[in-house]
């Protein structure tokens, strides 16, 4: 019984600890594309959650998860489905920016796409939905 006690106190720490920090992906794209980080998912997230700062980490470790899911599932042929999940989940006010940097966007990356202001965690939904159907006929 005792045992089983401090294994659940040592899990609930785990859990807790781990839901404070960033995770792998957002310790990622934070330490690799800083300037890119500041500007669009950490000011995204801050701008949704302001001061709830356990949210903002939440939120920056979704997008950040998103954000490098898509790029791992991206097929060339879904080119067209992904620039159109990025004009509809585009942050209010930069869709045309977001536009013009993806039309100028050679290679579908990390180093091109972090600069896109977006909700990556819809974007990545709308993707997967949208390749879903397409495969489907």
């Amino acid at each position: 019984m005792k045992k089983l006690v401090l294994f659940f106190i040592a899990m609930l720490f785990t859990i807790v600890g781990k839901s404070q920090g960033l995770e792998s992906n957002g310790r990622y794209i934070k330490n690799n594309y800083p300037d890119a980080y500041e500007k669009t998912i950490k000011k995204y997230a801050l701008g949704k959650w302001e001061t709830d700062y356990s949210m903002v980490v939440y939120e920056i470790n979704k997008q950040s998860d998103a954000l490098m899911g898509l790029i791992n599932e991206f097929e060339s042929d879904n080119t067209n489905i992904a620039f159109q999940a990025i004009q509809k989940w585009s942050i209010d006010g930069y869709k045309s920016s977001n536009i013009e940097k993806f039309r100028s966007i050679d290679t579908f990356d990390l180093k091109s796409l972090v600069k896109l202001h977006c909700d990556w965690s819809m974007v990545k939904y709308e993707y997967d939905k949208q390749v879903k159907a397409k495969n489907s006929f």
